[in-house]
């Protein structure tokens, strides 16, 4: 399968569609529910509490490898539609055709 046809023909992308997003288990999920994890400031670490299934990555780096690739002008820049960062799928299809050649 190619990333053709994993992509839609046009819209937009979160950044977990782009990069991917490993798969919680029941299990998983229920240990995250019995454990009380806190940050450095004392405040409650967030955990996945449900199962959820995992996510392929297009492009398969990191968070901040993708945010210090945006910085060096490597990847496309995200639209911001309220709080939430997206991109076009024509962009990332550019990008794609970019490392392809």
């Amino acid at each position: 399968m190619t990333t053709a046809n994993i992509l839609p023909s046009e819209g937009y992308l979160r950044l977990t569609q782009i990069i991917g997003q490993p798969e919680i288990t029941p299990e998983q999920a229920e240990q995250h529910r019995n454990q009380t994890a806190t940050t450095r400031n004392g405040k409650p670490k967030f955990r996945h509490k449900r199962p959820r299934p995992g996510i392929p990555a297009i492009i398969p780096i990191s968070k901040t490898q993708w945010y210090a690739g945006i910085k060096a002008g490597i990847y496309p820049a995200p639209l911001h539609l309220g709080r939430t960062a997206v991109w076009r799928v024509a962009d990332i299809r550019a990008l794609l055709d970019r490392q392809a050649a």
